[in-house]
Formats: C-alpha cells, structure tokens, sequence
C-alpha cells in the first residue's frame, strides 16, 4: 500500500484556526465489490472501505453526487457522494433502466461502502474532519443504455427516506452489437481558484444538446492544495450538475498532489493515477507525471504508461492525458524537457493520436509532431498532435508560438472531442459557449 503525503507540519492546525483531527490518520485497506470482480483499495489516511449500515446523523442529505468508473465503462459505473454531516453511514442507490425515471420507479437497490479519510483547512462553520466518502458500485449493466439513479438511505428507525434527487448517466457502447457508435468527450483541466468561470463550463457541458458529453476528461489541478477539503467541495459542488450524469476520468495534477483527498474521491482503475481504459473507439490512457518519487516517470509510471499502450496497440484511436505539457508555446511552464526525454518515444513507438494536458493556463494545439521536430501536415498526419487545455479557471497565462504551435489563445477555453470510427476531432469553446479559434481533426 502506497502511502500518501499529507504534511506532518500542515496537519498540526487548520487556516481560520480550525484544528484537524490529527487522531484520525487511517492506514487505508481494501473489499471487494461483489460482482463486480475488483475492490477498493484506500491509501493510508483513509479508513479502509465499510459495508453501508444504517446510522444517521444529523443531517445526512447526499450532496457532491459524481460518476466514476473502475471496471468497464460498457457495464459498470461507480456513483460516489457525501452528506452533510460525518456521521451517515448509510450508502445506497436506488437505480433502474430508463431514462428521466421517477423515484418510485427505481426498482433495484444496491448497498454501498463508506469510509473516512483525513484532510485539512476545515472551513468555518463547515463540516468537521475527518470527512466520510459514500460510494455504489453498480456492474453488470447493459452497453449503450440509459439508467436512472438516486443514491442516499432509509431510516428504519424513523422511516425517513435521505436521498439525492433522481439523476441518469449512459454506458459506453458496445462497439460489435453497434459499430456506427459514436462518444463525446469534454476536456478541460486547471480549474483550481476559478470556481466562478469553472461553473460557466458546467452549464455549457449540460446545455449542448447534441454535443453533451458521454465522459469527462480533466487533466488536473482541480483545487490550489490537494489536502485542502473546502476546495474540492466548491470543485464537485460546481461540477454536481454534470458529473452527477457523467462520468470522469482525472489525471493527477501538481496542485493535487497524490493527496488521500484526491485518491479518495475519485474511484479509478488499477492504481487511480496510471491506468488506461477503451470508451468507444478511443482507448484513453492515463499517467501520473508528478509522483511522489520524480525516479518514477523514468521507472514505475513510464513502465505503466508502455504496457497500456502496448496492451492498446490496436485501437482505432490511441489519447493520452496527464497534466505537465511535452510541448508548450506558454511564456510560463512552456514544454517539459524531461517527460519529451522520458516519454515522447513511447507516444511515437506506438502512434498516439492525441495527449491531452493543463498545467500551463491557456488554450493551444500544436501540429501533428514525430520526434523532437513538427511534422507539417495538420490532418491525417502520422504524428502526435498535443493539446494544452489549462484554461478551465485558474489564473490565465500568457500563450505563445513556436514551430510546432497550430494555434494558441490566452483565454478560458473547455473542449469537446468526438470520436466515431473514421474521425477524432476536437472543438474547443469559450465560457459563453462561443467557438475558440483552437482545434484539429483526424481522419482515417
């Protein structure tokens, strides 16, 4: 069990002299989900997972209600929340085939798991540490198909239903019953201070009708500080609309940190931060480019990264997302040297088509790069294209331009990336829903 750092000196207070409960440091453990043939695993500064049971506390509405995935993402979804106190234990969902469902017509229930972990900066007046994660995993489900949810508890004491309001979320497709099946991936990353602009995205994501997407993709760098809760409420707070019906895929940022909050709210595959997962005819691979040990980008998470890719070597479309940039015009991080060095010949060796960062806080797509020099062709070229899109609400940075720059903007800018058999392409958009100048799209 991997241990997290969660700053012994930062632990001995919380700001506004909110004191933590530095009593609660849990040593993390795992269960398996019943039929769904994985566990959970917690870190060390998280209990290890508890089956639901049914304690109440004083208010335990279900709020921060978000999608995630562990096993396939064609029959399986895990639905993760909080209430708002500390105290319930009670972690069920209540769920059925369809879409738009009323309560009383979600007839299966299925028990969840819950556990504490430890963060700090306890904001004045809010709930106390260490903070308790609630989570449904539901497998087994039908590709391509439409369910309606609630998740929360029942009182058997009181008779009291405390449950969310009804939501729906989509599996992916199942691409031999329908090969035309096509997804939509939103992208965005570096929302952390911005959580004004932050919400302005959210409303555009579920407003687009057509181009509503069937997953999320962020890069990193939701909060300031990994550790700190009050952060992540305002992050998932804004984002409930939204990740409530989609599911998202989260790449570790510096600002996060490998902290227990972070790894705790977010259920991924394997070991949550280098994973890789198929959604239709994208395989979307994952990878920690801020470890805790920097001697794992060339050693443990540059091992994870070649053997999806090469597990993937087949797919129709090969995405790529971390959160530091190989190739950045901006005046401010600009391009890591040292990830080009570590991880470039393992984008080339196996054909990626497209990675995905932030970190630098402007909007850019480069052209179709092979080695350490721009290829010249922006469509149906062989090499890589890279996407910086670190404009999610975080302080902007300036852009720039270099040979390898197709377009760059100093702006707020989320994206959309559509998928089907003969072309991946991305749009990228303004806060008022107006289309960026930045994009690209491939054919085959």
């Amino acid at each position: 069990m991997r241990p997290i750092f969660l700053g012994l000196a930062i632990l001995a207070g919380c700001v506004k002299g909110n004191p933590i409960d530095t009593k609660f440091l849990g040593n993390g453990g795992s269960m398996a989900i019943d039929g769904c043939g994985y566990s959970v695993t917690t870190q060390m500064g998280a209990e290890a997972p508890i089956a639901s049971q049914d304690l109440f506390g004083a208010d335990p509405t279900p709020r921060l209600v978000h999608l995630g995935v562990i096993g396939d993402p064609k029959t399986s979804v895990v639905v993760q929340w909080r209430t708002a106190d500390e105290v319930t234990r009670a972690s069920t969902i209540r769920w059925a085939q369809g879409a738009n469902l009323t309560a009383d017509q979600l007839t299966q229930t299925t028990s969840g798991i819950h556990f504490a972990y430890t963060g700090t900066a306890c904001a004045v007046g809010g709930p106390t540490c260490p903070y308790r994660q609630h989570q449904a995993h539901l497998c087994g489900l039908q590709p391509g198909t439409t369910y309606s949810y609630q998740v929360g508890g029942h009182d058997p004491e009181t008779g009291a239903d405390h449950f969310s309001p009804v939501y729906t979320f989509h599996t992916a497709p199942d691409l031999t019953a329908d090969p035309a099946a096509s997804i939509v991936a939103g992208f965005v990353g570096d929302c952390r201070g911005g959580y004004d602009v932050w919400q302005q995205f959210v409303n555009q994501y579920t407003t687009m009708s057509l181009n509503t997407p069937d997953v999320i993709l962020f890069s990193g760098d939701a909060v300031t500080v990994g550790i700190t809760q009050p952060e992540w409420e305002e992050f998932l707070g804004e984002g409930e609309p939204l990740f409530a019906t989609t599911q998202i895929i989260f790449a570790d940022g510096n600002h996060e940190d490998n902290a227990v909050n972070f790894l705790s709210q977010f259920a991924q595959p394997g070991d949550q931060e280098n994973f890789g997962m198929d959604w239709g005819y994208a395989h979307i691979t994952v990878a920690n480019d801020t470890p805790e040990d920097p001697s794992a980008i060339t050693g443990a998470n540059h091992d994870l990264l070649a053997q999806d890719l090469a597990a993937s070597a087949n797919a129709t479309w090969k995405i790529v997302m971390h959160h530091q940039p190989m190739w950045s015009s901006s005046t401010s991080h600009g391009s890591n040297v040292m990830l080009q060095a570590a991880w470039q010949p393992l984008i080339d060796q196996y054909h990626v088509d497209l990675v995905l960062n932030g970190h630098d806080h402007d909007f850019e797509v480069t052209l179709p790069i092979v080695g350490m020099a721009p290829t010249v062709q922006p469509t149906n070229a062989t090499g890589t294209v890279y996407v910086v899109g670190g404009g999610g609400g975080a302080e902007l940075y300036p852009n720039g331009s270099h040979a390898w720059t197709a377009c760059s903007e100093s702006n707020y800018e989320a994206s959309v990336i559509h998928i089907s058999q003969s072309k991946l392409e991305l749009d990228a958009f303004h806060t008022d829903g107006t289309a960026a100048p930045c994009g690209f799209m491939k054919t085959k």
